[in-house]
């Protein structure tokens, strides 16, 4: 599992993946509600238990996926080793986490303080800094435990794969966001709503990134734009088709790409020049 593996993962987090994290975060929640830490009321367990669990999905399945999003798309931690950056993951996602809890705690405790009265609520959360650094540290705590269970989880399906230097070919920003099985010759990627699908010679994945800023990346490597949602590398072009003005493009991997009339002159150019 390397970092980018990692950051692929919780951006297209499965169904069942998800099942069997809130399955872990269950579990986890058992533990820590029998443990009772940060001064947790000993007599009410089931209120222990839904509390922690409560704070494990909301990491899980909101918190971390939409950090792991944003630091994939903008690459702020491409230079970070693997550990360093799920460390950097857990600790900014633990952020805006630290109000979401705090608002609910709030929330629970007026509840407690309308039913029960003042007497018999619980403390009051802190409302000031020093109370939000220590809530935010429990929780730095707790989800660095929720995700090395996790990354347990994705390390048997996936492997704990080296972290091996870039080769010159990966200098090009755009393929260090393939999973390393993935290798960097690209063949072609093709649009599909927000994500990408990258297709290697080695297989294919799909990647949050917007068409136009992997082009951009792109710029430096052999291939061009031949359709609004298409790119193709030139040396992956096998056969030209031509029917009429209509082209298609057969690439190496039997995939058949079509060329629309605005990038018509371009693979005429490039492409048909060629001995294709």
């Amino acid at each position: 599992m390397t970092l980018h593996g990692f950051l692929d993962y919780w951006c297209s987090l499965h169904w069942r993946h998800q099942l069997r994290h809130l399955a872990q975060y269950l579990l986890i929640a058992m533990l820590l509600g029998f443990v009772a830490p940060f001064g947790m009321l000993p007599d009410q367990p089931v209120v222990r238990l839904s509390y922690w669990f409560a704070i494990l999905a909301i990491f899980g399945m909101a918190m971390m996926p939409m950090t792991a999003k944003i630091i994939r798309s903008t690459g702020a931690f491409d230079d970070f080793s693997r550990w360093s950056g799920i460390f950097g993951c857990v600790l900014f996602a633990t952020i805006p986490m630290t109000f979401i809890v705090h608002a609910i705690e709030y929330w629970g405790w007026s509840i407690a303080i309308a039913r029960i009265g003042d007497a018999a609520a619980p403390m009051r959360p802190s409302r000031d800094a020093a109370g939000l650094m220590v809530l935010f540290t429990q929780l730095l705590a707790i989800n660095l435990l929720a995700i090395g269970v996790n990354s347990l989880f994705i390390i048997a399906l996936h492997g704990l794969q080296p972290e091996t230097p870039k080769t010159p070919a990966a200098g090009i920003r755009f393929l260090s966001r393939l999973h390393d099985h993935l290798g960097t010759k690209l063949l072609h990627l093709q649009m599909e709503d927000h994500y990408l699908r990258a297709t290697t010679d080695k297989g294919a994945d799909l990647i949050l990134i917007r068409f136009r800023d992997a082009l951009q990346e792109l710029s430096d490597y052999d291939g061009l734009q031949v359709h609004r949602s298409w790119w193709v590398a030139r040396d992956a072009v096998e056969k030209v088709s031509r029917t009429g003005r209509k082209i298609e493009l057969l690439m190496s991997d039997g995939t058949r790409v079509p060329v629309s009339a605005a990038y018509r002159k371009a693979v005429e150019e490039q492409i048909l020049g060629k001995d294709h």
